[in-house]
């Protein structure tokens, strides 16, 4: 080749053609695949890891990058370029980004070892307050226990005297004149508002009303379905004057429809509901939910 570039360009030609195939050579960027020349593939793998292990480490950069290019791209490398310098390169890489895990690992295994040394000495602070403390809770233990045994026992008085009371209660309301004038009639829950029947009777509520507020006897009426119950010069606050109330017969309830007390009359549930509360309060006190 020396001979035949003599022959047709001369000597310097020669010269120059040999350093421009040097200089491209030498572009570490450019692929090195010119025809007579020795070239190599990029290594599948770098100090025993493949680049998907590199990037996982975080060394896939620079000439770990580079060398995953080449090699994805199927080019190939000038030996001395890829044992002199991207090789070694790489391999500092990965040392540093093994290094720098290992650092990360022996930091995170030192707090966690601090940390749970500071968690023991917490636990061997609290069971020394726990043994010091721990005459003082058991008197109180004992203070607590013999007042809930008080209290059990004041409690149990109190259910004592008020089923006492209820069923002193109850025979006076077995014991009103309602109970005889309401004989023939079923006596099935009230309700203020349709098809919402509470828990108090007909004639429990009529009772309750008659304890409250005596009275000189009742008129008794029924229309239909229409009961009518009038309580003859009850002793009301502002004289001896009537309660009327009417209730509609229900398959399983009364539904109270009217409600006057003297010349005061409760025109809508709610009312009726309110002034009925009121009528049982005094005279059935224990029943405070009655409706």
């Amino acid at each position: 080749m020396r001979k035949l570039c003599n022959q047709y360009i001369g000597p310097r030609g020669v010269a120059l053609l040999f350093m421009l195939l040097f200089g491209l050579a030498g572009c570490a960027s450019l692929p090195y695949e010119l025809p007579g020349m020795s070239a190599v593939p990029a290594p599948e793998r770098v100090a025993g890891l493949r680049y998907a292990q590199m990037e996982e480490l975080g060394a896939l950069r620079g000439a770990c990058a580079h060398l995953q290019d080449m090699r994805q791209q199927g080019r190939r490398l000038r030996p001395q370029e890829l044992e002199e310098q991207l090789l070694p390169a790489c391999k500092r890489q990965i040392e540093g980004a093994q290094a720098r895990l290992a650092r990360e690992r022996q930091e995170a295994e030192e707090r966690a070892i601090a940390e749970m040394m500071e968690r023991e000495w917490a636990w061997v602070q609290e069971q020394a307050a726990l043994r010091r403390s721990r005459e003082a809770e058991w008197r109180e233990a004992e203070r607590q226990r013999q007042e809930a045994e008080l209290l059990r026992a004041q409690l149990a008085q109190a259910e004592q005297a008020q089923a006492e009371r209820r069923a002193a209660l109850a025979q006076r309301i077995m014991a009103t004149n309602v109970q005889a004038a309401l004989e023939e009639y079923e006596d099935k829950p009230i309700a203020h508002s349709m098809g919402q029947p509470s828990a108090t009777t007909l004639k429990t509520f009529l009772a309750c009303v008659e304890l409250a507020y005596p009275n000189q006897g009742y008129r008794v009426s029924q229309s239909g379905r229409t009961l009518t119950v009038i309580a003859r010069k009850a002793q009301l606050p502002r004289g001896d004057l009537p309660i009327e109330t009417r209730f509609v017969e229900n398959a399983n309830y009364w539904r109270m429809t009217y409600l006057m007390v003297a010349d005061i009359e409760a025109r809508t549930d709610a009312d009726r509901f309110v002034l009925s509360q009121n009528l049982v309060a005094e005279g059935c006190p224990q029943e405070g939910g009655l409706f």
